[in-house]
Parts: C-alpha cells; structure tokens; sequence
C-alpha cells in the first residue's frame, strides 16, 4: 500500500498545479464570453432569443464540464489514495475537488447564488495554489535503509 500511497502523492504533485493553469484558463474563458455578449441579461436569454443563440460561453462551459466531473472525480479518488500524511495537505487535497464540483451546483442555480459561483472559484485557486505550493516544497520522508550499526562497533 505504501507503493499506491507514494505513486498518488506524486500523481497529486503534478495534479494540482495542473488544476492552477486550468482554473486560470477558466477564467479567461469567462471574461472573453462575458465580454463578447451584446445587450445581455443573462446567458440563457442569450442562448433562447435576445442575440440570435450566441454561444460566447461555450468554451467556458465545456472547460467546466471537465473541470468539475471527470477531473475532480479522478482528484479526489488520487487525494484518498495517497492519504497525505500531513493533516492539512490531506483535508485540503480531499475538500478542494468537492468544492470544484460544488461549482456546476451553484452555475445552475443562477440569480444572487451565481455570484457564489466566482467567489467559489477564487477560492479553489486558492487552495489548488496553496496545495501545489505545499506539495512541491515538501522534504522527502527518510527511507529505512535496515538497521543502524551501534556506535559501540
């Protein structure tokens, strides 16, 4: 078991910086299709009637689609495999992905809770952030070599 312990740990190191560059791309994606609407008051009366079917947050959409099922399933069953010896890493590690689900939740839902929606994105960066920082400046545990020899010999 440690073997699946130390192959998920760094599967999680190079996951969670991954999850950085994606949410940031997120993100852009947001801020282009939200700027690319016209005379708008929401998505879904663009997509119906005011502008024709626009499909400006498409690209946003589909990268979420991803980013919320698939990615954060596979997150949160590694972040359980490698069951991180330090308390915090492991909370976080095992918290982040259901809040990156969470984030489909509150998108459907939509009015005042949409603004939710952002607010819980800025913090899973955070925590994505906060999670590659810690993985990647963390010390290698000893590894047993056998027993030592006493200083007697």
């Amino acid at each position: 078991m440690n073997t699946v312990r130390s192959g998920a740990r760094s599967v999680l190191k190079w996951f969670s910086p991954l999850y950085v560059v994606l949410i940031i791309v997120q993100i852009f994606l947001a801020g282009e299709g939200v700027f690319r609407l016209r005379t708008v008051y929401d998505s879904d009366t663009c997509k119906t009637s005011v502008c024709g079917g626009s499909t400006t947050l498409d690209p946003h959409r589909g990268l979420g689609f991803i980013l919320t099922g698939p990615l954060a399933a596979l997150f949160l069953i590694t972040a359980l495999l490698a069951w991180h010896p330090d308390t915090r890493v492991r909370i976080v590690s095992i918290v982040v992905p259901i809040l990156t689900f969470l984030q489909v939740v509150l998108a459907g839902i939509g009015k005042w809770v949409g603004g939710l929606h952002v607010l819980n994105a800025v913090l899973i960066l955070g925590m994505y952030g906060w999670l590659t920082y810690r993985l990647r400046h963390e010390q290698p545990a000893p590894v047993p070599t056998g027993p030592e020899p006493s200083p007697a010999d």
